[in-house]
């Protein structure tokens, strides 16, 4: 950067300048670094230079500009270090340096900005602990220190915070225990802790935080119960505290959390059955309680949740019939029951999930006949019932499910012929018991295929290539060739998203190059797969909007000694927009391409009957 003193301040900048000392220049192509002549401009108040193309480091000569109450330089492509001079603008009230590429500690100097009501600091590279002197910004409303690489605890100080709504420190690598003095934060509607390496148990004095609209503390290593306190958070709508080591039952308390609209607590180590309370959650769209310890019966009360989209209760051990009660759910898009000790009957009711995309009842121990009224699931992509004990013959009704692609009925008791009708359907997997008779040439070809790729489906799709409904992308976030991470790859990944709600479904690959072959997950810099998974829910839920999670279903797998992430589409029931300027996407054969504002509302009357539900604007004006 040159001189400060010797460039002259431009006649344009001037001019732009108000009578209340404000210099809005965000979204200008500044380019380069910083100007020198932004440091002389002594009297002004604001200065938001948010989006400008800005490169190199912030100078520390900003320190001068004493009487700014307003500094905003996010979203550009900062470096180096943040300057402790910073700490000398005590009239400061908000600052935003979010998703630049600044590296280095956060300076204890910022402690002294004591006028500060906002700080956000998250989606860069920093590094080092949290000091411990931010405690002493007791006018703070929100923090956010998000999507960085800092280390160290979590300081209790922060409990001093009690004018915080907003407290954002999600994916970091913090460790150590949640402090219990954070139940002093009575204001908070949001308490992000999600993705770091905490330890110990869950303090139940965050019980205390009865104005939470959002939890999430998934991702981590937390152990013990999980305190029946939470039931007090009346107000939550999200609830994460999946992807731990919790243990002991899921307290019937959290039944009273009659807001929550999402709620996880999947990948943990939960025993004891589901309780019948959670069927009082009825504004929930995502129930997620897979991969736990969970026994005893499906409580039919979970029929009462007619808004959710998706129910996962897959991977446990749980028994007896499937409640009809289930078929209820109006809603539901993905059904998995999958994994666990079920018997009796397929319950005819489910046959009513009229929007139902996925159903997984396979690999456990259920009798009878397959139900001809399943056909009724136009929807329907993917139908497994392999693993059981099912009896009789394959109902020639399936023939009538126009979307599925994957049907799997092997290791059952089934007798008879494939029916005639099925040769009508466009199946990519079909799996039976030996031997088949009567089948099309076609699809004893695809049944012969799909047995020699029986568990290694995905090969299949990766060898195919690229197409209208398969995408590989190398990585989720990071540019391989600067090997930092890019908002346009993370962009890339939205907008296949996207598309393929918006059209007809598909599968995206992360970890696959352009020619098929792995390159598996490391690139992207996730210390572990939960981390990853809850960064790809954030922008999911972020830029295209909470509701789109429960239409989309990711999964890791292995292919060819890589690990690489599934991320499976279905197709949307409503019209998905990407980011605050709300792109709309289409997937032609293969790519994405945004529909010009005009050809959106044919398309949208043509292919969808309900409206997008609401995107929630990032919070933050200038004054």
């Amino acid at each position: 950067m040159s001189d400060h003193g010797e460039d002259a301040v431009p006649e344009w900048v001037l001019d732009r300048i108000t009578s209340r000392g404000v210099l809005d220049l965000s979204g200008q192509d500044l380019g380069g670094e910083i100007p020198a002549w932004v440091c002389q401009l002594t009297d002004l108040r604001v200065l938001n230079l948010a989006n400008c193309r800005l490169t190199g480091a912030i100078p520390p000569e900003l320190g001068k500009l004493t009487n700014l109450s307003v500094l905003w330089l996010h979203e550009n492509q900062l470096s180096g270090a943040i300057p402790a001079e910073l700490g000398q603008l005590t009239n400061l009230t908000r600052l935003r340096l979010e998703d630049n590429r600044l590296t280095g500690v956060i300076p204890a100097e910022l402690g002294q900005l004591t006028e500060l009501t906002g700080m956000w600091l998250d989606g860069n590279r920093l590094i080092g602990a949290i000091p411990a002197e931010l405690g002493k910004l007791t006018k703070l409303t929100r923090l956010g220190l998000d999507r960085n690489q800092l280390t160290g605890t979590i300081p209790p100080e922060l409990g001093q915070l009690t004018s915080l709504t907003g407290l954002w420190l999600d994916g970091n690598r913090l460790k150590g225990v949640i402090p219990a003095e954070l139940g002093k934060l009575t204001n908070l509607t949001g308490l992000w802790l999600d993705g770091n390496w905490l330890t110990g148990v869950i303090p139940a004095e965050l019980g205390q935080l009865t104005n939470l609209t959002g939890l999430g503390l998934s991702g981590n290593h937390l152990k013990g119960a999980i305190p029946p306190d939470l039931g007090k958070l009346t107000n939550l709508t999200v609830l994460r505290l999946d992807g731990n080591q919790l243990t002991g039952r899921i307290p019937p308390e959290l039944g009273k959390l009659a807001n929550l609209t999402l709620f996880g607590l999947y990948e943990n180590q939960l025993a004891g059955a589901i309780p019948p309370e959670l069927g009082q959650l009825t504004n929930l769209i995502r129930l997620w309680l897979d991969g736990n310890q969970l026994t005893g019966a499906i409580p039919p009360e979970l029929g009462q949740l007619t808004n959710l989209t998706a129910l996962r209760l897959d991977g446990n051990q749980l028994s007896d019939a499937i409640p009809p009660e289930l078929g209820q759910i109006a809603s539901l898009t993905r059904l998995r029951l999958d994994g666990n000790e079920l018997t009796g009957v397929i319950p005819p009711e489910l046959s009513k999930l009229a929007s139902l995309t996925v159903l997984r009842l396979d690999e456990n121990q259920l009798t009878g006949a397959i139900p001809p009224e399943l056909g009724k699931l136009a929807s329907l992509t993917r139908l497994r019932l392999d693993g059981n004990e099912l009896t009789g013959v394959i109902p020639s009704e399936l023939s009538k499910l126009a979307s599925l692609i994957d049907l799997r009925l092997d290791r059952n008791r089934l007798t008879g012929r494939l029916p005639r009708a099925l040769r009508g359907l466009r199946l990519e997997f079909l799996v039976l018991d030996p031997p088949v008779g009567d089948v099309s040439p076609e699809h004893q070809r695809l049944v012969t295929e799909s047995t020699a790729r029986l568990g290694d489906e995905i090969a299949g799709m990766i060898a195919a290539g690229e197409s209208k409904t398969v995408e590989f992308k190398s990585t989720l976030r990071v540019n391989l060739e600067t090997g930092k991470r890019d908002k346009d790859i993370e962009h890339a990944v939205l907008k296949n998203i996207a598309a393929f709600l918006n059209t007809d479904g598909g599968t995206l690959f992360i970890g696959v190059g352009d020619d098929g072959n792995p390159l598996g997950l490391d690139n992207d810099g996730f210390p572990n797969e939960d981390e990853m998974a809850l960064y790809l829910s954030d922008i999911v839920d972020g830029q295209i909007g909470a509701g789109a999670f429960g239409s989309i279903d990711p999964e890791f797998t292995s292919y060819l000694s890589k690990r690489i992430l599934v991320i499976r589409c279905m197709k949307s029931k409503f019209p998905i927009y990407v980011g605050k300027d709300e792109r709309f996407y289409i997937r032609i054969n293969p790519g994405a391409r945004p529909l010009r504002p005009s050809e959106i509302p044919p398309y949208v009357n043509d292919h969808f009957s309900a409206p997008a539900p609401p995107v929630e604007d990032d919070p933050g004006e200038i004054a």
